[in-house]
């Protein structure tokens, strides 16, 4: 963790955005002694703004807050990580079964890549549909992160961050990043538990339909069979 007298240059403007926020929402802080210990150091004037924002922070609790929002937003991101490995686990498990029965090719496949391909659609909407605000993931980790603080000062904190990232315009990328990462997770862990199960159990695969014509089947095989033959997996 940060060490309490040392914030880096980061978290002293996410200081500033939420001192500024407190003022624009409440109105003018007493800030006499802040303004006159400010304007005693010898440096530019966005020094200046910042240092006034960090004793106003450590004296009204934001800075404290502010560790103990770091440490919920790491809380978050392993339960969340969690949660992305648990999935992973149970595609795979939602794939392939217990082994008894024949595991169909198609289903296997939808089980495993239509979730993704959702999941996917959905992150590329979020992208034209909600431009800088955060996707639904990304709202849950900011919300998460809030409530495992447990400091009521901590409630300008997550907005003042957006409002960071969105003058960057660095919110899609920045959550982005780890909702895709999540992802990735989600799927080096069902890959994981389909290389031990299939190294454990033995399976019968085939390829089934009750719908579809001779010539829809055949067509939909080969395509499904593309990519896997080019890597030397003839189906």
């Amino acid at each position: 963790m940060t060490d309490a007298s040392s914030p880096t240059l980061f978290q002293r403007l996410w200081l500033s955005e939420t001192i500024r926020l407190r003022e624009e929402h409440a109105g003018p802080l007493e800030d006499a002694e802040a303004n006159r210990l400010a304007r005693a150091e010898q440096v530019d004037l966005a020094e200046r703004i910042q240092h006034r924002a960090l004793l106003l922070a450590r004296r009204d609790g934001q800075w404290q807050a502010l560790l103990h929002w770091l440490q919920g937003a790491r809380l978050a991101g392993l339960l969340l990580g969690l949660l992305a490995l648990l999935s992973g686990f149970g595609l795979a498990l939602a794939a392939l079964g217990d082994g008894r029965q024949p595991v169909n090719v198609f289903w296997a496949l939808g089980s495993l890549l239509g979730l993704n391909l959702l999941m996917l659609l959905g992150w590329l909407l979020g992208l034209l549909l909600t431009r800088d605000h955060p996707a639904a993931l990304g709202r849950l980790w900011l919300w998460l992160s809030e409530k495992l603080a447990r400091d009521a000062s901590a409630a300008q904190l997550a907005p003042a961050l957006l409002l960071m990232l969105q003058r960057q315009r660095l919110t899609r990328w920045g959550l982005g990043l780890m909702v895709n990462g999540l992802w990735t997770l989600a799927m080096l862990a069902a890959l994981a538990t389909l290389l031990l199960l299939l190294a454990t159990r033995r399976y019968g695969f085939v390829w089934e339909t009750t719908i579809l014509g001779g010539d829809t089947f055949i067509a939909l095989t080969q395509a499904i069979g593309a990519l896997p033959a080019l890597l030397g997996f003839s189906l």
